[in-house]
């Protein structure tokens, strides 16, 4: 009897215990991701609390408290945890020196306003369109180190991605030793950094993706149409500034498909596109095509 009662009175103590309180209602990171996605911010603010206090040396539950008071307007807490991440290792420190940012401008600090984005422009990782579209930065539109940061956080800017360029435009496609036409959009997309194909020729239909990868140092088609042929080209300008892609090398195949897009004088582009069978030795043309504007008419 006695030790069934001590029992009993251990374990009242046990549950009455403050740390039995504070796990036993200690929020889950789900639960705290989900106060986040839905903008509670106050529960956000007292979930990731509440996190913090199991494990305090957590990066993310500091930008995510940050976040939620950043939103309350509770500044001075909320600059406290941005840093706290940064110092931490935040997995995506752009966010923390961009939202952080943010702050200081919200609260008259504009030198550590545009240090901060000085260091996001050598981080990367937030394109250059949310910082012009962010109303905080709006007094900063003409500043020289702002616009410093948004151009060093634009992608797609150098030369070479301008290369193909020529190819923009509404065309009518007439094929060589044909009285058939066919019409394509090329089109200039996603800032700059895509140039995306739309062939038609009434019955069959197709698109291509082209881009510049900087790493690689080379441009880069990959062509898909309804008859489901697809191919995957890379290269670049020749000498001549024409763009010419090949699969060589990038696909396993005994044949070797080569297309070259010459701007021409009037404005006008050749497509040609050749095979060969004999390791380039010697080719056969697949479509020779001539690329003119659409008129208003058309």
């Amino acid at each position: 009897m006695k030790s069934f009662c001590a029992a009993a009175v251990l374990a009242v103590a046990v549950f009455a215990s403050p740390a039995f309180a504070q796990i036993s209602t200690a929020p889950t990171e789900a639960e705290a991701s989900a106060k986040y996605a839905a903008q509670d911010w106050q529960g956000t603010v007292e979930a990731y609390s509440g996190l913090l206090e199991v494990d305090s040396d957590n990066a993310g539950y500091h930008y995510y408290l940050a976040r939620g008071q950043h939103e309350l307007g509770q500044y001075d807490e909320a600059e406290k945890n941005y840093q706290a991440a940064l110092d931490q290792g935040f997995a995506s420190p752009a966010s923390a020196q961009y939202h952080l940012a943010r702050l200081y401008m919200a609260t008259g600090k504009k030198k550590k306003a545009l240090a901060m984005l000085e260091t996001l422009a050598q981080t990367g990782g937030i394109p250059g369109g949310y910082l012009t579209n962010t109303t905080e930065f709006a007094p900063l539109a003409e500043d020289k180190k702002f616009l410093a940061a948004v151009q060093a956080l634009t992608p797609c800017t150098d030369p070479e991605y301008r290369h193909f360029d020529f190819w923009l435009g509404e065309w009518v496609v007439t094929s060589a030793g044909s009285s058939s036409s066919a019409t394509n959009s090329i089109s200039s997309e996603h800032g700059g950094c895509v140039v995306l194909e739309q062939y038609n020729s009434g019955a069959f239909t197709g698109m291509s993706i082209n881009f510049y990868d900087s790493t690689q140092k080379r441009w880069r088609q990959t062509w898909m149409s309804n008859s489901g042929g697809a191919l995957y080209l890379g290269g670049g300008l020749d000498e001549n500034g024409a763009m010419v892609l090949s699969d060589k090398g990038l696909v396993e195949s005994d044949t070797i498909n080569r297309i070259t897009w010459t701007p021409n004088d009037d404005g006008s582009v050749r497509q040609h596109w050749e095979t060969s069978t004999d390791e380039g030795t010697s080719w056969n043309t697949v479509f020779d095509g001539l690329y003119t504007k659409k008129s208003d008419e058309e």
